[in-house]
């Protein structure tokens, strides 16, 4: 049976091109433990969806996981074709100060 998103895929896009990309999935797979601290700092929660969450709270997020200052550029919100899990893309570049 063929599954269909009823949903749109993009939860943000400021319309600028990001230089960098990096996957929801794959920031908790590093390393779990700072992933949940900071998830619980910025989102009040250890939960791995991002969908709903402020755009500008998940720059912050990843700007204090990757410790360089970034812009979001788009959110988007992928599917794990091997389990049907949710995961999420982010598009960025970072800030030069």
């Amino acid at each position: 049976m063929e599954r269909f998103a009823f949903y749109s895929p993009t939860q943000y896009d400021s319309g600028e091109k990001g230089t960098d990309t990096i996957y929801s999935d794959r920031l908790y797979q590093w390393d779990s433990s700072k992933y949940n601290q900071l998830c619980k700092k910025h989102f009040g929660n250890e939960g791995q969806s991002f969908s709903g969450r402020e755009t500008s709270k998940i720059q912050d997020f990843l700007s204090e996981y990757l410790g360089k200052n970034i812009e979001i550029c788009r959110i988007e919100q992928l599917e794990n074709k091997s389990n049907g899990y949710p995961y999420w893309r982010f598009d960025f570049k970072y800030i030069i100060i």
